[in-house]
């Protein structure tokens, strides 16, 4: 796919061109405030700068040129940011929550400050707990607020910056109930399918979908063209969650940067473990019902989880269901009036199949 990767390349440093920008702005005005500040915003960019796919920003921009080629607008790519930050000020509190120690290769910011406060005032590991868990609640509200900061300072006309505005808005409430949609099945062992793929809607495919509605939006789309880009946004965005289930626990850390076992130590409810409820036998569900989530498991236990996984066909549904998600959305692109541009419906299309094939 030389033309999907030679495109994903110049969109990507544009993308990481206009973000960089942004943080130089805010590391200026921090520098009025003091040293405190100044580290703070540092570690901020440097969370969000040592890796990520990039996915949202390069979804807005594809959205904008699968309707219109060829960009007339002045700060497209810094626009284009804003659900990044979304999507990375809730990565800094999803830590929290999961209490995840590493992301992208690095500390969370929560592991970050509280080995910051013992090493630089001798604290003790709750005082330290709880002052990291207090910053990492700080650091993701600046993240989370710096998204329609960003719209706001990206020059677009009033009305089209209201509705951009109004998706990062209504993603971000649909992100919220996704999570908490989330915390609840957890308790429920019998979690449908349907339900699993709602969660995700909300959770994961929200972003994606008010992510290329932005960019069509500024770039004057038809309702045809809206709906067809949301269909495939959705499918897309589930199937990308589907397929973070599966890395989760069966993927490389070393290349996903992130811990392979946290999913089944927490006791996270992924589409593997609905899938082995729903086809697998009553062994597989005992033994589920005796690992998932307990305490102090050891190395031997997650790996008879992941035995689970496999045996009981859990994992073959799931990359079934995964492939017939992306099906579905790349052929609602065919439902666009007018047709979108054709080069970024290809992009669109390879974006998908990457998502398929991805290991990190």
């Amino acid at each position: 796919m030389p033309d999907y990767e030679a495109i994903m390349d110049s969109e990507l440093q544009l993308v990481n061109q206009a973000m960089n920008e942004y943080f130089d702005s805010v590391l200026e005005t921090a520098k009025r405030l003091g040293p405190i500040h100044i580290r703070y915003y540092q570690n901020i960019r440097d969370y969000m700068m040592r890796g990520g796919k990039r996915l949202r920003p390069l979804l807005v921009v594809a959205g904008y040129r699968s309707i219109r080629e060829k960009v007339d607008v002045k700060h497209l790519y810094r626009a284009s940011c804003s659900m990044e930050f979304l999507h990375n000020g809730s990565l800094v509190h999803d830590d929290l929550i999961d209490h995840d120690e590493t992301r992208r290769g690095a500390l969370t910011v929560h592991a970050l400050y509280r080995e910051f406060i013992k090493k630089t005032k001798g604290v003790g590991e709750e005082k330290a707990r709880d002052f990291g868990a207090a910053m990492a609640i700080l650091s993701g509200d600046s993240v989370l607020n710096m998204g329609p900061e960003i719209i706001s300072a990206s020059e677009l006309e009033p009305q089209t910056a209201l509705r951009c505005l109004s998706y990062y808005q209504t993603a971000y409430r649909e992100l919220a109930d996704g999570v908490l949609l989330e915390m609840t099945i957890i308790q429920d062992p019998r979690t449908s399918a349907d339900t699993y793929l709602e969660m995700i809607r909300m959770k994961t495919a929200a972003l994606f979908e008010k992510s290329i509605l932005m960019g069509a939006v500024i770039a004057g789309a038809t309702q045809s063209q809206l709906d067809a880009l949301s269909e495939y946004a959705i499918k897309v965005g589930q199937a990308f969650q589907v397929q973070d289930d599966i890395l989760g626990s069966f993927g490389d850390e070393s290349v996903t940067g992130k811990s392979v076992d946290g999913d089944i130590r927490e006791g996270k409810k992924t589409m593997l473990v609905v899938q082995v409820y729903q086809h697998g036998g009553a062994n597989h569900a005992a033994a589920l019902d005796e690992l998932l989530g307990k305490k102090g498991m050891s190395k031997d236990e997650v790996d008879r989880v992941r035995q689970v996984f496999r045996d009981s066909g859990a994992l073959g549904f799931t990359e079934k269901a995964m492939t017939e998600l992306l099906t579905s959305g790349q052929k609602a692109l065919n439902k666009a009036k007018p047709p979108l541009t054709k080069k970024y419906k290809q992009f669109l299309i390879d974006l998908s199949e990457f998502l398929v094939k991805r290991s990190y």
